[in-house]
This record gives structure tokens, sequence and C-alpha cells, in this order.
């Protein structure tokens, strides 16, 4: 008897979330899996051979979608709906991500009138209400009132599982995944050793990931002002042109010019060898909404960082300092405050024994504790209990 086989089912694409696909890679170990996306944006990873992946609907970008009416939304859903249903028709159960992921499985398995299991992951929390104008408004509807449907919801944070329980009523089980890397994906660099003393003598501060006022980035450039001038600081991410152009005027404005170098966002695969080569890591979100003061386990980079061995300086919030008080490569700063930022940078460049340890220490806590491996395992054996 062949392997059975597990539906995945996320309306964007599967390649902007790295947790997906650590998850598809580590259900291809035990299951044969059919992932169904949006056609939208640029398609590179390589999934394992028995993953076979479907793109739906009309190549087009992320921001061609937000631009469409929102009769073209509606038909584009319900299309993403019928389409999937008939690719889901012999899977054994749904993994479905995030509002409209759910609900077109929830939809889904009601054209099929069978009954097959189904598991809620959530990335991001979402707003408390939406306008019932908008597609997003009839999605979250359906979230909310077909959750209790799902054997099992998964969040990357207790804080926000407990809130969404709360808020839906969901009586269910709560699983949660945080959104560390895999180990089988970010190796251990053989030359580390010799890396770290070449980060320490070319000092690089990095934050990769969205590039946004909201992820402090005009402080990250001011703070540059309070460091040495050989300290340089490098965004590696998306950003929108009015912020882009914002961060060239303040970047001049602050004299800095030499110092700030941006780049376009890469590939997922590319990243580790940006990653390998910086100092410090860096990962600030402002008291904006429940996601950004709820990023202690929920922000991949912070962990990536930790892969390949970085130091990293994070938002002194109580969710932030609960997760990662104890960490010894882990500094903590005031992300309106350039020069708390640039405190924590010197604190971490100051010596280079100190440096070194911290660097071994990250990527020490990330081989043993902080690694996708290690926290699907149990969602892993759920799945499994229920395709018994």
């Amino acid at each position: 008897m062949g392997k059975k086989t597990i539906g995945i089912l996320i309306y964007a694409n599967p390649e902007h979330y790295p947790p997906t696909i650590n998850a598809v890679h580590l259900l291809s170990e035990h299951y044969d899996v059919v992932l169904i996306g949006r056609n939208q944006g640029l398609a590179y990873w390589e999934y394992p051979a028995n993953v076979r992946i479907h793109r739906l609907g009309k190549h087009t970008s992320v921001r061609e979608r937000e631009q469409a009416s929102a009769t073209a939304k509606l038909w584009e859903y319900i299309n993403f709906v019928v389409q999937a249903s008939r690719l889901l028709q012999n899977v054994s159960l749904i993994y479905a991500y995030d509002a409209f992921g759910y609900t077109a499985a929830y939809l889904c398995s009601q054209l099929q009138h069978r009954t097959v299991p189904l598991i809620y992951h959530n990335h991001d929390f979402s707003g408390l209400s939406f306008p019932l104008s908008s597609l997003s408004g009839w999605v979250h509807i359906g979230e909310r009132n077909w959750v209790n449907q799902a054997n099992t919801v998964v969040f990357p944070s207790q804080e926000r599982a407990l809130f969404f329980k709360k808020l839906t009523n969901f009586n269910g089980n709560l699983t949660i995944v945080p959104n560390f890397p895999r180990k089988s994906f970010f190796k251990k660099n053989q030359d580390f050793n010799n890396l770290i003393k070449k980060r320490f003598d070319n000092p690089q501060v990095l934050l990769q990931g969205a590039i946004s006022v909201k992820n402090s980035l005009l402080e990250l450039i001011d703070s540059l002002n309070f460091l040495e001038q050989s300290i340089k600081l490098k965004l590696i991410g998306p950003i929108s042109e009015e912020e882009k152009h914002l961060m060239i005027d303040f970047v001049n404005r602050k004299k800095v010019t030499a110092r700030v170098n941006y780049f376009m966002p890469v590939p997922y695969h590319e990243l580790p060898s940006h990653t390998w080569m910086a100092s410090i890591g860096v990962c600030f979100y402002k008291q904006i909404d429940m996601n950004y003061q709820t990023m202690g386990t929920a922000s991949n980079k912070i962990y990536e960082y930790a892969a390949c061995g970085l130091p990293v300086i994070v938002t002194d919030l109580p969710n932030y300092r609960e997760n990662l008080a104890n960490e010894p490569w882990v500094r903590f700063a005031d992300p309106d405050n350039p020069t708390s930022i640039a405190y924590a940078v010197q604190d971490i460049l100051n010596e280079f024994d100190k440096y070194q340890l911290m660097c071994l220490a990250a990527r020490q806590a990330f081989e043993e504790k902080y690694n996708y491996e290690l926290v699907f395992s149990p969602l892993i054996s759920k799945i499994q209990f229920l395709l018994q």
C-alpha cells in the first residue's frame, strides 16, 4: 500500500512563507503531498519528488492582484475553490494556511460531500473586524464560523493562539509551532570559525525581510551616527516605492550614504549566503498590532540569524524577553531609539572573544532548540494519529 496523500492549501505563493516550505519538506518525508497555491510571483523552489504543486489562476504579481476589482477578486476565489476541490479529491487530510486557505479548505470538503481531517495553520493573526463589502470580510466570517471543524489550529505563538481562541470561541485543539528554520536547510558553514573573525573585522549590521519604517528603518539608519565609521548597515528585502524614496532622502540627510546598502529581495534559497556574511542581525517591530507584539517565536528572521551564527538585537518588549532573555547571543533595544540600538551594537562588537562566544552560542541554540524539525515533530505525530 502506497503513502497516504496530504493536500496543502495556501491562497498565496508558498515560496513567500519559509514555514510553509519547511512543513512541505517535513510532511513529504511521511506522505505524498499535493501543494496548491496561487499563481503569483516567481516560482523558484525545488520541492521533493513526491510533492505535486499546482499554481492556480492566471499568473500575476502580488501588486496586480491587490489592485484588481472586488468582483474580480471574488470570482478568482470562487474559481480557486472549485479547482482546488477537484485536486483534493483523493487526499486523506487537508492542511490549510491562513483564513483564505482554511475557508477554501472547508468549502472544498463541502463540495466533495465527505469529511476529511482539517489542519488550520495561521501565519499572521488577522484583525478584529472586516467590512462585509470585501472578499476578506466574507472569508474571515467563514473562518470564524467554521473554525471548530478543524482538528487542530496551529499558531506560531502562544499569545496569538489564546487570543484567537477567545475571539472565536474555538473549543478544539491548539498547537504551537514557532517559525524556526530547518536544520537540513541551514547547514553549518564549514569555515565558521574563520568567518567569525572576518565578520568582526568588517562589521555589518543586517536587516533582512520587510524594510519599513514600522521595522525601525529610520532609527537603524540614524544609529550609524552613534557608531564607528567602519560599521555598515545592509538591508535586504521588499520595500514600497514611497518608503524607498524616504530612505534615500534620510540616508543623504544623515550623511551615511557610503555606510548603507540596500538590496532587492532574493529567493529564499539564496538568503543564507547573505546572512552568513553579516556580523549582527536585527529584528525590530514597533507596537502597532498583535502580530508585531508577539514576534518572539513568530519571527523566522530571528532564528535564521541564529542558524547562521549571528548575534541578534530584538525589540525590547515583554514577549521577546519571555522567549529570549536567557539567550547569551541576544540583545534588546528600544526600536524607537537610535542610541539604544547603537548601544546594543557596541555591546556585541566591543570585544572579539565575547563576540565569538555569541556567534557560537547562536548556532548551538539553533541546532539544539530553535529548529523546525524539533518543533514540528509533535504536529506530525498528531497528523499520524488522525490518519490511522
